[in-house]
């Protein structure tokens, strides 16, 4: 099972395999992928919540949440952030900036 702190190396690996069969592996291809992801996980979202032509389950909206994690470390690794040092930071951020008052 790969573990989320594996994150970092196999978005590496996917863009070295991406590069090897000639997909291209650019910021701007990698950020139109992860663009193409949150839509994908927006309709399977709206299929689960009822809110579609056709139904959806937890289970499809989940795998396409996962797919834009993995799209989002595959795009950073396009532009060379470490992704989970921004995400530590931002959690810091936003943890720490406070709640809206009821």
């Amino acid at each position: 099972m790969i573990t989320l702190d594996q994150l970092p190396y196999w978005a590496h690996e996917i863009g070295v395999n991406c590069r090897t069969v000639g997909y291209p592996h650019s910021p701007e291809q990698q950020t139109l992928c992860l663009a193409e992801e949150a839509g994908e996980a927006v309709g399977a979202i709206r299929r689960y919540l009822g809110l579609a032509r056709r139904p959806g389950t937890i289970g499809e909206a989940g795998a396409e949440l996962a797919d834009v994690v993995i799209a989002a470390f595959v795009a950073a690794d396009a532009l060379d952030i470490d992704l989970s040092k921004a995400v530590s930071d931002k959690l810091g951020v936003v943890i720490t900036r406070g709640w809206r008052q009821p």
